[in-house]
């Protein structure tokens, strides 16, 4: 029986960052969904990182990565790029789409002109907004290299440059990050989910008690959140999906969030490294395809294992020409 290592970051609701991270029970249902297939091994990866001598003595024939990281915009591909430096083959993007796809403004710079993105600027400090010129209120402001909504409320909506300044230095100054400010796009949120071998699934929304999902409506108010299949031909966004995933050249799966606005899809994120909650929107997306959670956990597990080692991506698929 080949043996499967999920290797996860534990939510132990001590710190705000640990928002990302997966529930116990995400991590029962993935032990669940594979035992009668695999040698299940679960491993915590630590912010000591001593998991890295538990995994290379178990050395499993594929390692299920669902960790997030501690620290840094970097953080979720470092677990890929160690996993690599093993030569352990191992489920998901490689550590070249999680670097990328981490960083909100540098997938939406790859996509712009070929992929509708609200208009925006990266900033690095709060000296920057005086750069912030071309741009129509009002603005949604938040982390460039966050998951989970960190750092997104009610308030981070700003309707003039006032409120825009003062959002920024709030972030600024609460989290030393990197912000993202773009074109606040009014609409309904959407998802759609990606997977290699089988393709766009989905969509699903989020109904919830706020003008968007945000880190509140993730957390504290997650009871009052319902994540909801939709009806009706998706064939459009589908081939969006499929544009996407082709530019920025993603192995294993990928969760891409829209905001439809006047029958517009327009493109907000993608994240590489998705929740398997067993209620989440990547697995309610792929329900309403048909697929159950066990289908989904087993396929990707069945899938990474028909090859004998990771397949990389350049980070981007775009042709840029034969080389003489």
């Amino acid at each position: 029986m080949k043996k499967v290592a999920v290797l996860y970051n534990l939510n132990h609701y001590e710190h705000e960052y640990e928002a990302e991270f997966d529930s116990q029970v995400t991590i029962d249902a993935i032990e669940n969904a594979l035992k009668d297939n695999y040698n299940v091994r679960l491993i915590e990866a630590t912010s000591d990182f001593n998991w890295i001598q538990e995994i290379i003595h178990e050395l499993p024939d594929v390692v299920f990565n669902i960790c997030e990281g501690y620290y840094g915009p970097a953080r979720e591909s470092v677990y890929a790029a160690l996993l690599e430096q093993f030569k352990l083959l191992y489920t998901g993007p490689d550590s070249t789409n999680l670097l990328i796809c981490h960083n909100k403004s540098m997938v939406k710079k790859i996509l712009k002109g070929k992929i509708l993105v609200p208009n925006g600027y990266s900033i690095r400090n709060i000296d920057d907004v005086k750069n912030v010129l071309d741009i129509n209120y009002p603005v949604i402001v938040k982390l460039n290299s966050e998951g989970s909504s960190i750092g997104l409320c009610k308030d981070s909506i700003a309707y003039n440059s006032y409120e825009l300044l003062n959002r920024v230095e709030m972030l600024y100054n609460l989290y030393k990050s990197n912000i993202l400010i773009e074109e606040y796009i009014d609409g309904i949120d959407i998802s759609v989910i990606y997977i290699e071998g089988i393709g766009p699934l989905g969509p699903c929304t989020v109904q919830c008690d706020a003008e968007f999902y945000d880190y509140e409506m993730k957390t504290v108010k997650d009871d009052n959140v319902d994540i909801i299949e939709t009806k009706g031909d998706y064939s459009m966004l589908y081939e969006i999906v499929r544009n996407i995933v082709r530019i920025l050249d993603i192995k294993g799966y990928a969760k891409l969030d829209f905001r439809v606005n006047n029958n517009k899809y327009y493109f907000i994120e993608v994240n590489g490294q998705v929740s398997f909650h067993p209620y989440g929107e990547f697995i309610t997306c792929a329900k309403k395809n048909g697929y159950s959670f066990n289908e989904v956990i087993n396929y990707i597990v069945k899938y990474t294992l028909k090859k004998s080692m990771k397949e990389y991506s350049f980070g981007i698929g775009e042709d840029y020409g034969n080389i003489d």
